[in-house]
């Protein structure tokens, strides 16, 4: 395997380079913790069922062997082959096995028949680890308090297989990385695996929207040429003021055209998804810094706290000063 360093400086160059743009922004707002919890060794029969849970998003990367998914709502099993990888954004109960039909125990239970402790290699069955099924399985978990159409419309699973080309040819090594990362368990892995773990999860969303033709959602907005302009002006900069008929100068079309367009695409009005914006980094800043109301007014887009307070609680039911206090 190529030296952590050199995976390291690519994986920081394409970050880079795809950084820089309306996804990217919504994404890196999201927030989330990447929260590994296990690499595996499974020998043949195997299955376990991985619990539903809110504002989670799941992956699976295999390593080496083959592993069948199932997930609750979607009809057929998926099979993944070595150098694969599945995201399942909304959380699902779904089954890992080495077959698509075998009955499961839940993760809970395995992990108790095998007295795994939640570090080192979970381990199922017997054999020589170079013939079993390695994985590396991680979830990102939300805030609650994080709400946005991308989101919303994401699909119940986002598959890469391992030779589908060149654009997927970078995160490969990230891959690696993650799964050397998770089986070595050297000092400052958990930080590492939740740095990849958010790189990961963003180019999958990436791979995802330049393959899909929707014609509603977030993704479907960002891919109309014209949209996707004021889309792109506004999150550049938010603060500043916006009315529907700048935003739709920025997108080169009449006012009624893109607020019709607009609310078809993400079922809220522009006005609507300007405030919603406005008031998510709002509570990321109440959060996090120590800002004043007033500068964090400002900050959002407000002339005055008055004016960013009424807004803040009409769409969340308490002040910005009284949410500060719930959550600090």
């Amino acid at each position: 395997m190529e030296s952590v360093s050199v995976i390291i400086s690519s994986l920081m160059q394409n970050v880079w380079r795809v950084g820089l743009d309306t996804l990217s922004e919504i994404l890196g707002s999201l927030h989330f913790n990447g929260s590994f919890y296990f690499a595996t060794s499974f020998h043949s029969p195997w299955s376990v069922e991985v619990p539903n849970y809110k504002n989670v998003a799941r992956f699976h990367y295999v390593s080496q062997g083959a592993c069948w998914v199932r997930i609750k709502g979607v009809a057929a099993p998926l099979l993944l082959s070595s150098g694969d990888i599945i995201v399942i954004p909304h959380g699902a109960e779904h089954i890992l096995s080495d077959a698509p039909d075998r009955a499961p125990i839940s993760l809970d239970a395995a992990f108790s028949q095998t007295e795994y402790s939640g570090t080192g290699v979970f381990r199922i069955g017997e054999g020589d680890d170079s013939h079993g099924t390695k994985l590396v399985c991680g979830h990102f978990e939300f805030s609650e308090t994080f709400k946005h159409p991308l989101i919303t419309h994401l699909p119940d699973h986002i598959v890469k297989k391992e030779g589908d080309g060149i654009d997927f040819s970078w995160m490969k090594d990230t891959l690696k990385l993650l799964s050397h990362t998770a089986t070595k368990q050297y000092d400052g892995s958990a930080a590492i695996i939740k740095r990849l773990s958010e790189v990961i999860f963003i180019q999958m969303v990436r791979y995802w929207s330049a393959e899909i033709n929707a014609d509603k959602g977030f993704i479907a907005a960002l891919n109309d040429q014209y949209l996707s302009n004021g889309l792109r002006a506004f999150h550049s900069n938010f603060a500043d003021s916006w009315t529907v008929d700048r935003l739709a100068r920025e997108s080169s079309m009449s006012r009624s055209l893109f607020a019709e367009k607009f609310k078809r695409y993400l079922e809220v009005s522009p006005m609507q998804y300007v405030t919603n914006w406005r008031m998510q980094v709002a509570r990321q800043m109440l959060t996090e810094s120590t800002l004043s109301l007033d500068n964090i007014a400002i900050k959002v887009g407000y002339e005055s706290a008055p004016a960013f307070s009424k807004a803040f609680k009409r769409l969340f039911d308490c002040t910005p000063g009284e949410y500060r206090k719930i959550v600090t």
